[in-house]
């Protein structure tokens, strides 16, 4: 069918472009990325309006959906974001951050349920592995020549530059790197053909390369708790390159100079203030939270009522720690929700480990699941769950493990 072919390719192309392309691409005021997401929701409800097959697909995939601890918790979490848009201070800003993790839902169930079969997801893993190669080789370009960069990535003490690609922020190119790095590590064990073996060692070492070029202290990290991690999972081998890493990165000015600055309390003190009035919100807002995305609009307010956590002036700051966002904006039933997104997935992708027999596969998901605990572990110090040209992939990487294992569950449906 022609919508089926015409609504992949679009999944595909948003799936390769969303990092690529610039947000200053709009049409009506809205970024292109966004308006080609919109169009694929449109065609996929109106795929399923047109044909019985595919409303009978549509609807064992809602009764399966809701059978799912994950994509359970993902719905409540979901509910509870539209919720709390009813008591939000800015009522637009919470209806935009719903809006946003619903439409990671509705890619997650088309993956899922629409486009199980393997050549389908292999499509959209390949796009994927295409935004990391077209991301990285942009990221290293821009280290050298500075090229798109703001003023405020420039001229660093520790460095000329801190590079962000497309991401507006080194800390957003940071967690979209650490999601594809362990993967890619794992593919060049994996590969027995020589030139695809070379092909994912540049791209890792490129890749590792653009985390330093990146100058954030949360990227080295990631970095550290995702090898440490595959050496748990792995294998112990990985203990020489880990040590080898560390021994590079004391000889390296630049990345020694961010290791140390990991503990300097000057440079955490801003981020423990913003943590501090997380927790005021907490306190006065226990069950039902602040509202979605509401963490922002009251800072000022609560900067004005804790005038010692004040800093250098800062307004309308996010609380750079996903889990206190959540749990400031959303209380306790958002809190206990993203706890179980973020336990189950793991156990999924896990699951999925264990049980696959392709062993391409088996070799990503292993990397990847070293990439979500230090994912994870980065979003203490950052909203890095919230940053859409990053943990979009998050979404579409776990929803192709949960369709594969979903087909093979299911495989009378399909045969």
């Amino acid at each position: 069918m022609i919508l089926d072919r015409v609504l992949y390719l679009l999944v595909c192309a948003y799936v390769l472009t969303l990092p690529v392309l610039p947000d200053g691409i709009k049409i009506h005021g809205i970024t292109f990325s966004d308006c080609m997401l919109a169009v694929i929701l449109l065609l996929y409800m109106l795929k399923i309006i047109g044909t019985k097959k595919s409303r009978h697909r549509f609807l064992i995939g809602i009764g399966d959906f809701f059978k799912n601890y994950l994509t359970v918790f993902m719905s409540v979490f979901a509910v509870m974001m539209l919720v709390s848009v009813s008591y939000a201070v800015e009522k637009k800003l919470a209806v935009g951050e719903s809006l946003r993790f619903i439409s990671y839902i509705a890619l997650f169930f088309m993956i899922k349920y629409e486009w199980n079969r393997r050549e389908l997801l292999n499509g959209i893993l390949c796009s994927y592995i295409g935004s990391v190669i077209i991301v990285s080789l942009y990221g290293m370009y821009q280290y050298f020549t500075g090229f798109g960069l703001s003023n405020q990535f420039k001229n660093y003490g520790y460095a000329k530059f801190k590079i962000t690609a497309n991401m507006n922020n080194p800390n957003n190119l940071a967690a979209f790197l650490i999601i594809g790095i362990f993967p890619v590590i794992m593919l060049f064990i994996y590969e027995r053909k020589k030139i695809r073996k070379y092909f994912f060692l540049i791209l890792a070492i490129v890749m590792f390369s653009d985390l330093i070029f990146t100058g954030s202290r949360n990227a080295i990290v990631g970095t550290a708790v995702g090898l440490v991690t595959l050496v748990v999972l792995y294998s112990f081998k990985f203990i020489l390159p880990l040590l080898t890493a560390a021994v590079i990165s004391m000889l390296l000015p630049e990345l020694r100079a961010r290791i140390v600055a990991i503990g300097d309390p000057v440079q955490n003190q801003s981020r423990i203030y913003l943590w501090k009035i997380a927790g005021k919100m907490i306190k006065d807002h226990p069950v039902f939270g602040v509202g979605n995305g509401n963490y922002v609009s009251l800072y000022d307010k609560y900067v004005s009522i804790y005038p010692q956590y004040k800093f250098y002036g800062y307004s309308r700051w996010p609380s750079h720690n996903s889990y206190l966002k959540v749990e400031s904006e959303l209380g306790i039933i958002g809190g206990i929700s993203f706890a179980g997104i973020i336990i189950s997935s793991l156990i999924g992708v896990r699951n999925f480990v264990k049980s696959t027999k392709n062993k391409f596969y088996r070799y990503f998901y292993t990397g990847f699941f070293a990439s979500m605990v230090a994912f994870y572990i980065m979003n203490l110090v950052d909203n890095l769950f919230f940053v859409p040209k990053t943990t979009t992939y998050f979404w579409v990487i776990l929803a192709i493990s949960q369709s594969m294992m979903y087909r093979e569950r299911h495989k009378s449906i399909f045969f």
